[in-house]
C-alpha cells in the first residue's frame, strides 16, 4: 500500500506544522515582553509616587516645624528602606547648639515604609538625619541634600532639599 494522497489528509492527522509553532512562538515572545515592560511601568509609577510622597513628608515636617515652634526631624535607615518622624519635647532651639535638650518622640508608633521592591539607596544627610528649626528651615550639611530612590529596574528619583526649604524631585 502507498502513501496517501496529500487531498486525503484530514483531521486525523496530528500535530502542528512549522509555520503554526513559529507564529506560536512568535505570538509567545511578544506577549513576555509585554508583560516584563508592564512590570517595569508599574515599578515606575511607584517609584514616582514614593518620591511625591517622601517629598509631601519633608515638606509637612517643615510646616509642623514652623506651626508649633519646636524642632522636627526626619531619620532615614537605607538598611530598611523606612523612615520615622520625630519631634523634640522639652528641648529648645539656639544657633550655637541647634537642636538640643529633651527627648526626640516619634510622631507615629510605626516607621513609614517605602513601597514594595522600592529601595532607599542613599541619603546626603549627616547620619541620615534631616533636622528642622522651629522656623521651618531644615539644617543641611551643603546648600542642597539628596534623598535617592531606586526601582528593581535601575530607574532613579532624587528627592532634593535646598537651604531654604524648597523640596524638588528629578529622575
Amino acid at each position: 500500500m502507498g502513501r496517501r494522497p496529500w487531498t486525503t489528509l484530514g483531521r486525523d492527522d496530528a500535530g502542528f506544522s512549522l509555520a503554526e509553532a513559529v507564529i506560536s512562538i512568535v505570538i509567545l515572545g511578544i506577549l513576555t515582553a509585554l508583560a516584563f515592560s508592564g512590570r517595569s511601568l508599574i515599578d515606575n509609577r511607584r517609584l514616582a509616587g514614593a518620591a511625591r510622597d517622601l517629598g509631601t513628608d519633608v515638606r509637612w515636617v517643615e510646616q509642623r516645624a514652623r506651626a508649633e515652634r519646636r524642632c522636627w526631624r526626619m531619620v532615614f535607615s537605607t538598611a530598611a528602606d523606612t523612615y520615622v518622624i520625630e519631634y523634640l519635647a522639652g528641648g529648645v532651639w539656639t544657633v550655637s547648639l541647634g537642636c538640643s535638650g529633651g527627648a526626640w518622640t516619634a510622631y507615629t508608633a510605626a516607621a513609614r515604609t517605602l513601597p514594595s521592591r522600592m529601595d532607599l539607596v542613599s541619603t546626603t544627610f549627616t547620619g541620615n538625619v534631616l533636622e528642622v528649626t522651629p522656623f521651618g528651615i531644615p539644617t543641611l550639611p551643603a546648600p542642597t541634600a539628596t534623598i535617592v530612590l531606586r526601582s528593581p529596574g535601575g530607574e532613579q528619583r532624587r528627592v532634593i532639599i535646598n537651604a531654604g526649604g524648597m523640596v524638588t524631585i528629578t529622575r
